[in-house]
């Protein structure tokens, strides 16, 4: 079976398809404070801001403790793909810690199962910097072809 724990922002569209979505907006929010708000969950200063707060650490155990006996039983169901949606704001600093926290225990708890982190928000941002720069590379790959 495959675990997917995506994460995703509300102000971005509808919540991704999933066997669970959960709304992590009621944990303090890093964008508040001016240091934090260019970085991500994927950053240490926004995953220490995130998950020292009690609520997230409570949040972390109790889906741990849910998913280790809902998993095993999507599994007797023939279910190969199992989705958790985190949703926040914008999908850049509370989803993106808790997701990512959340898939380090679940490979702990779980590891003869692939768990795969994907980040909405955060992933067609990169896509969209990859596109950016393509036609850049695009015309300097033809230059060089011009050239010889």
């Amino acid at each position: 079976m495959e675990i997917k724990v995506l994460s995703f922002g509300y102000k971005n569209g509808a919540p991704p398809l999933a066997n669970l979505v959960l709304d992590v907006r009621f944990l303090k929010n890093p964008y508040w404070v001016e240091a934090l708000r260019p970085l991500t969950g994927r950053d240490e200063p926004v995953k220490r801001y995130v998950l020292e707060q009690q609520l997230a650490a409570n949040l972390l155990d109790s889906l741990t403790n849910m998913l280790s006996h809902v998993i095993p039983v999507m599994l007797e169901t023939k279910t190969t793909t199992f989705r958790i949606a985190l949703g926040c704001t914008g999908g850049q600093h509370r989803s993106t810690a808790i997701a990512e926290a959340l898939a380090e225990r679940l490979k702990e708890s779980f590891p003869n199962f692939e768990v795969d982190v994907e980040h909405r928000e955060l992933d067609s941002k990169s896509d969209q910097s990859e596109e950016d720069q393509a036609p850049e590379e695009t015309t300097k790959q033809t230059a060089g072809r011009a050239s010889q």
